[in-house]
C-alpha cells in the first residue's frame, strides 16, 4: 500500500483537456454562423473536343433538362465570406467510353462525384450572390460498359435568395472538367432549397 506510483497519464491529459479547450474557444466564432444543408435539381450539357469521333454519330450534346443534374450540399463558414462545402451529385445524360482507335462510343448514362469546395459571397440587396471551385472525384458509367473514375475540377457561380432567415432558394452554374480518357466537360444549371441551422 505505500508503494504507491505517481500516475503519468495525469500530466498528458491535463494538457490535451488544455489544447482541446483553447481548440473549442477559437471555434466560438464560426459556430456562431449558420450551416447550410441543400438540394439542387436541373439539367446539364456535355461538351467533348477530343479527336476521337463518335460511332453511330454519336448522341445529341444540347442543354436540355431530361439530362438531368441532382446535387446535395453542406456548406461551412469559416469566415464571414467564406465558406467550405461538400457537394454530391449525379449526371443522366451523355457519357462517352472510347473504343478503338481515335473513336468513341456515345451512350447514356451516369455521372457521379463528389467535391469539396471553397465559395466567396457578396452581399446583394436581394441576399448574396457567389462563385466558387474545388476538386472532386467522378465516376461514370453506363449499361454494358466498364465504369471509370478520375478526379476532376468544378468552377461556378450561384445566388441565394432568402425566404426567411432559415429558408432560401438557391440558382446555381456549374462547370465540370473531369479527367477521364475523353476529358469531357459539363455544364450544369440548377435551382432549389436551403435550409440554414
Amino acid at each position: 500500500m505505500n508503494n504507491q506510483k505517481t500516475s503519468r497519464i495525469v500530466p498528458a491529459m491535463k494538457r490535451t483537456t488544455l489544447f482541446l479547450a483553447l481548440l473549442v474557444v477559437s471555434a466560438v466564432p464560426v459556430l456562431a454562423q449558420s450551416s447550410e444543408l441543400g438540394i439542387l435539381v436541373g439539367g446539364s450539357r456535355r461538351f467533348v473536343e477530343n479527336d476521337a469521333q463518335p460511332v453511330d454519330g454519336g448522341i445529341d450534346d444540347s442543354f436540355s433538362f431530361s439530362n438531368t443534374s441532382v446535387e446535395l450540399y453542406y456548406k461551412q463558414p469559416i469566415d464571414p465570406n467564406t465558406s467550405l462545402r461538400l457537394k454530391l451529385g449525379q449526371m443522366d445524360g451523355s457519357v462517352a467510353f472510347p473504343t478503338g482507335t481515335n473513336q468513341r462510343t456515345d451512350v447514356k448514362g451516369q455521372i457521379q462525384h463528389v467535391s469539396g469546395l471553397v465559395g466567396y459571397e457578396f452581399d446583394e440587396p436581394y441576399g448574396s450572390t457567389g462563385f466558387f471551385g474545388g476538386l472532386g472525384m467522378y465516376r461514370q458509367s453506363a449499361s454494358g460498359f466498364d465504369s471509370e473514375t478520375a478526379w476532376g475540377l468544378q468552377v461556378g457561380l450561384n445566388g441565394d435568395f432568402p425566404l426567411t432567415r432559415r429558408y432560401g432558394v438557391i440558382v446555381e452554374a456549374s462547370y465540370h472538367w473531369v479527367h477521364f480518357e475523353l476529358a469531357p466537360r459539363y455544364l450544369t444549371l440548377s435551382g432549389g432549397l436551403r435550409v440554414s441551422f
